[in-house]
């Protein structure tokens, strides 16, 4: 199984072969409870090594993701409203999840062309939000806080931004860099002033991350600006490649996921320093960077227990948790890892065969708070794990 200028002050929740030994082998325990300190942005940027992923004991069903008119399923993309929607007539709400499908009825991989939405809460039932080819494929989502969504769509070779009244609002399509979006993250203007707001894409055909100035009404610009991630050309429901990127917008640092080589990287000053063509060039096992900006990359973590990562969330602490889709022993583990590289904790979600965790989005101002819901495709679910 497997536009518009925001404000600076927004605050954004963006929302994703195994090595033979891992950077940090041991779980070390933690420390202390959990903390109750009120978090700027929703997102603290200094190491942490207080395990939320052991904090988080239960499991519930929130809902099906399978659309109820054309069937689509396989759930990848997904999304929490965070805010209120502007206007008065959205259909979306603050606490909505929003989820695109993969595949179509027939359950063809990549045949999907449709997101839906549900409430956070258990017992929920989808709704579709849109329907449309340009969505075909949709392999990951983002929100902006004007809560458009913004899917990087595979098959159909695009990016599409929806409105929280379910409308296209922006169709970005560039047929020389977009060739197999995959990962994507939205990462907000810090200044107001062009290029204004972006929207990065990373590529699963080229191995490339691609900025996307949005601006301020003119034209959007498409900068491959990191390059060299390692790709396995895999067929729909088999692609591994740069993904999971996540923005802390605390310390402009972006965060990458490759499951070809199973590393998580972290790029600093991404929105100030890295714009321009091959900035910044990874090495062929993902761990080495050559390139002007070379020095704004740092290998975080590689090697087991990744296996195949494509999904992945920031914690409100600051922590990383990743989405395995591959382990012979048919476990779907979640990965927590803190920017340090120090390997927390490890959590098998769905006891099914492997490759069923896509679409990882985390909740919460606090450690006692954070929620942690994904996508389960084994059960055409999303899901939560809390306290």
């Amino acid at each position: 199984m497997r536009v518009r200028l925001i404000s600076a002050a927004a605050a954004i929740l963006v929302a994703g072969a195994c090595n033979a030994a891992g950077t940090n082998q041991g779980i070390p325990s933690t420390s202390g409870g959990a903390t109750q300190t009120s978090v700027s942005n929703n997102v603290r940027p200094n190491v942490d090594h207080t395990s939320i992923l052991k904090m988080l004991t239960t499991t519930a069903v929130i809902g099906s993701t399978v659309d109820p008119t054309n069937g689509d399923q396989n759930p990848y993309g997904l999304v929490y409203v965070n805010a209120k929607p502007f206007g008065g007539h959205n259909v979306l709400k603050k606490g909505d999840l929003v989820v695109c499908n993969f595949n179509d009825q027939a359950n063809v991989q990549g045949n999907g062309t449709t997101i839906e939405y549900m409430s956070s809460t258990t017992g929920s039932s989808p709704t579709r939000l849109i329907q449309d080819p340009s969505l075909k494929g949709c392999a990951s989502l983002v929100i902006n806080s004007f809560d458009e969504t913004y899917s990087a769509n595979s098959g159909a070779k695009d990016a599409v931004g929806v409105s929280a009244v379910g409308k296209i609002v922006q169709t970005l399509k560039n047929s020389g860099l977009l060739v197999e979006p995959w990962g994507s993250v939205y990462i907000p203007s810090q200044t107001g002033y062009p290029p204004g707001d972006g929207l990065w894409v990373a590529d699963a055909s080229s191995g490339k991350i691609i900025r996307i100035n949005l601006g301020t009404g003119g034209k959007p610009t498409y900068t491959p600006v990191i390059s060299g991630f390692a790709v396995n050309h895999g067929v729909p429901g088999s692609i591994l490649g740069p993904s999971g990127l996540q923005y802390n917008p605390k310390n402009d640092t972006l965060y990458a996921v490759d499951g070809v080589t199973n590393t998580v990287v972290a790029f600093a000053h991404a929105y100030n320093d890295i714009f321009q063509a091959n900035s910044i060039v990874v090495g062929s096992d993902g761990k080495t960077f050559t390139g002007p900006k070379a020095k704004d990359a740092k290998l975080i973590y590689s090697g087991q227990p990744l296996d195949g990562p494509i999904s992945s969330t920031l914690l409100p602490n600051g922590n990383l948790v990743l989405g395995n889709t591959l382990n012979k022993n048919g476990k779907n583990l979640m990965v927590e890892i803190a920017t340090d590289g120090t390997l927390l904790a490890y959590k098998n979600v769905d006891k099914g065969v492997a490759g069923a965790l896509f679409g990882i989005v985390a909740t919460g101002s606090s450690d006692s708070t954070t929620k942690i819901y994904f996508n389960d495709d084994n059960k055409n679910n999303v899901e939560v794990l809390e306290p």
